[in-house]
């Protein structure tokens, strides 16, 4: 393959619609056909001088250094692909500055690409603004439109050529839904395996309740927003998000979800009743964000989603304990090989170092990845465990500290990662908020235990945990579940803590980290475990 164009780039995606009815229908035929797809679109491209990057089942990545070349592209495909009936392909067109990535590109761009494409109907060709100002084509202007990727509204075009069709309905996009889905600063980076594992929980017939878990800052909220938006199309009577984090009084719960629909009293004995009316039959998604301190609050859920065809994702670092429950922990983002940093490319295109990359560029634009700053970086998001929010905080630094610099200095994360937007909650704005806010919600008896745990500082198993500091099972799973202890299975000659001992095949730990150590004795919040393995400490320790 020739080298991929770099610089101002204009990236075309397609993808057949209906993909998996046309297999059902077509049978052991749809191999032949999705061969002759695959000839027609790739004569087009190689007409107008496109470079293949990347092709997966039936959707293509193509890129050309001109933008005439790929809307002109993109129109003699369509006109080819008319000849396989019953396939009907999308194809989104949008210029930019993707960067290198591996053996493709990565970055916002990318993305941007991907969702235009998503927008389209089978048989269209929709442009980015930037790409309509590049190119002489005849268009039609579809207006200001909200992209799937939650970020701000996108001005959309379609492409008028002779031979295509012209008739569509209106773009696929959040504005012509039923949804209150928020805006996002910026498209969520990485989770694809996340985000498809969510999304086909939420969509299994026998599944009326998900709840994403987790510790504070690994980015529940955002995962479970992306999987909202991406289930829009399944629930044509609308996907709606509820916020609960300024809620105290479990009692609340119900007035907002109310007011989240519309719904009223009017008519009704109660609000639940008016709830259960106005729900019917209708096709809903809600999403709860922030359940865990209006726990209470979960029994009165059980009427709204066990006899209809309401679905619920909720978002909680403690799950809600409903028969039906399907529980769903958000992982830590993606490590790179600590020892391994020969190909850029492909490191930046781990998702830990992707966001850092994407958050540094936000507060310095020439930043950029190095032979020099790569091993740091690598270390900074394996010792920040690949948390979304620590990595954010982390990488807002580079402002004023270069990575080596910042990675000197993570022996006291808690006083360096304060550097989170205004606009944000303030469990969001620092390490230590989000902290808090998880401390804050333990009974006093569980926050005792916490502090008492903290004297084994690389983790210790159970029986230790209940002989030393007089843990009770109980209290050491309100710790677990609230994700301020991990629990981990071990082979027996793998050491985890000074305190261990070996016993039988495998090891149960529950894991509190360094820093827990330390904040502990004062009597003050403790970190959770980020990810696979508690903070090793500043370097050199």
């Amino acid at each position: 393959m020739s080298e991929l164009p770099s610089g101002t780039v204009t990236l075309l995606f397609t993808d057949i619609e209906g993909s998996t009815r046309l297999l059902q229908v077509l049978g052991d035929g749809y191999g032949e056909v999705l061969g002759r797809h695959h000839a027609l679109i790739r004569n087009a491209v190689a007409q107008h001088d496109g470079h293949e990057v990347d092709v997966q089942g039936d959707g293509f990545l193509v890129a050309f250094a001109r933008a005439d070349d790929a809307v002109a592209s993109a129109a003699d495909a369509q006109r080819a692909l008319g000849e396989l009936d019953g396939v009907r392909v999308r194809m989104g067109v949008h210029t930019g500055q993707p960067q290198r990535g591996g053996s493709g590109y990565v970055g916002l761009d990318v993305h941007r690409a991907a969702r235009i494409r998503d927008a389209a109907h089978g048989e269209q060709v929709l442009l980015s603004e930037t790409t309509r100002d590049l190119v002489d084509v005849e268009v039609r202007d579809l207006g200001e439109h909200r992209l799937r990727d939650l970020t701000k509204s996108q001005r959309l075009f379609q492409l008028v050529a002779p031979g295509l069709r012209r008739d569509f309905r209106p773009p696929r996009t959040l504005e012509n839904r039923p949804t209150n889905l928020p805006v996002q600063p910026t498209p969520l980076i990485g989770r694809e395996r996340e985000l498809a594992e969510t999304t086909e929980l939420v969509r299994r017939e026998d599944v009326r309740l998900v709840t994403l878990t987790g510790p504070g800052g690994c980015g529940k909220t955002r995962l479970a927003l992306q999987a909202a938006a991406e289930l829009v199309d399944d629930f044509p009577d609308g996907v709606f998000f509820a916020a609960l984090e300024a809620l105290e009084d479990p009692g609340l719960v119900l007035p907002t979800i109310a007011q989240t629909l519309g719904v009223d009293e009017t008519g009704a004995a109660t609000l639940a009743g008016a709830l259960a009316d106005f729900i019917g039959d209708r096709r809903l998604l809600l999403l709860l964000d922030n359940f865990e301190q209006v726990l209470e609050a979960a029994p009165k859920l059980r009427g709204m989603f066990a006899p209809t065809r309401v679905k619920m994702l909720v978002t909680s670092r403690a799950p809600l304990r409903l028969s039906g429950e399907h529980e769903y922990q958000v992982p830590p983002l993606e490590l790179p090989d600590p020892h391994s940093y020969a190909d850029l490319d492909t490191f930046s295109q781990y998702d830990s170092v992707a966001l850092f990359i994407e958050r540094a560029q936000a507060v310095r634009a020439d930043f950029t990845v190095s032979a020099d700053n790569a091993p740091a970086i690598a270390q900074i998001c394996a010792r920040l465990d690949g948390l979304p929010l620590a990595i954010e905080l982390a990488a807002a630094r580079v402002r004023l500290l270069t990575p080596q610099a910042l990675l000197d200095r993570l022996g006291e994360r808690l006083a360096l990662l304060t550097s989170g937007p205004r606009d944000l909650p303030s469990r969001q704005q620092t390490l230590r908020g989000a902290i808090d806010w998880s401390y804050g919600l333990l009974r006093e008896d569980e926050r005792r235990l916490l502090a008492r745990l903290s004297v084994f500082a690389g983790g210790c198993r159970l029986e230790a945990a209940e002989a030393v500091c007089d843990a009770r099972l109980d209290e050491l799973e309100a710790l677990l579940e609230n994700n301020l202890l991990r629990q981990e299975e071990r082979p027996t000659a793998h050491r985890a803590s000074r305190c261990s001992r070996r016993s039988g095949s495998t090891r149960r730990s529950a894991s509190v980290n360094r820093e827990t150590k330390r904040r502990s004795r004062a009597s003050r919040p403790v970190l959770p475990p980020l990810g696979r393995r508690p903070f090793s400490g500043p370097p050199g320790r």
